[in-house]
């Protein structure tokens, strides 16, 4: 399978992920397989993006090893101990059916398991973050016009910084970094194709 490639898009809330990914999936036919979460539903969310398991349903999942890679906000799986994200090993195997390249959105506690899988895929993973993390974050979630309260923003500050801090040196060796407050929607897309060596192409 090592002419199956995985592109991991990390980055602190609001850096642009979602933004980037629908723009390599429209205008050049990057695969996004569906991803699972224990969190509730969003009215924003896009049909069929995600799986929504309960924590005891993802648990299972992960102790029969389903998952091509998953994690959260702790390392025990259950309810009250924040919410989890993953792609399961069978949306992984579906989506490359369809294409050789594929596209996930990651944690950055995600980049040890994505550098294990490269002696079966071609991993590359692309860094969209901000010069200054924290306005950069602050900014972008006050401006998603969604309510969000005061001490979800400064969770959400604070795990951004702290992710940033815990795995610099891995993203630094292993990840393409790009800065969306300084090259804007397409100027991202622009910098991303030319790191994954994709044609740039219309709707």
């Amino acid at each position: 399978m090592n002419n199956k490639r995985i592109i991991a898009i990390m980055g602190p809330s609001g850096a642009g992920k979602t933004t980037l990914g629908n723009n390599l999936k429209y205008q050049n036919g990057i695969v996004i397989p569906r991803h699972a979460t224990t969190r509730e539903r969003r009215s924003d969310d896009s049909p069929d993006f995600y799986r929504y398991f309960s924590h005891q349903e993802f648990a299972d999942c992960y102790q029969k090893e389903k998952f091509l890679i998953a994690s959260g906000d702790s390392p025990v799986i259950k309810y009250g101990n924040g919410n989890f994200y993953g792609i399961l090993k069978e949306d992984t195997y579906a989506s490359f059916k369809l294409s050789n390249d594929i596209l996930i959105y990651t944690s950055y506690k995600d980049i040890n398991a994505l550098l294990d899988l490269r002696e079966k895929y071609l991993i590359q993973i692309l860094n969209l973050t901000f010069q200054n993390i924290e306005e950069g974050v602050q900014r972008r979630i006050l401006n998603s016009g969604r309510n969000h309260t005061l001490d979800d923003i400064k969770s959400r500050i604070y795990w951004a910084l702290k992710d940033d801090e815990n795995y610099r040196k891995l993203i630094d060796a292993y990840a393409n970094t790009i800065y969306t407050d300084i090259y804007g929607v397409e100027e991202t897309y622009e910098q991303a194709c030319q790191i994954l060596k994709l044609k740039k192409k219309g709707r």
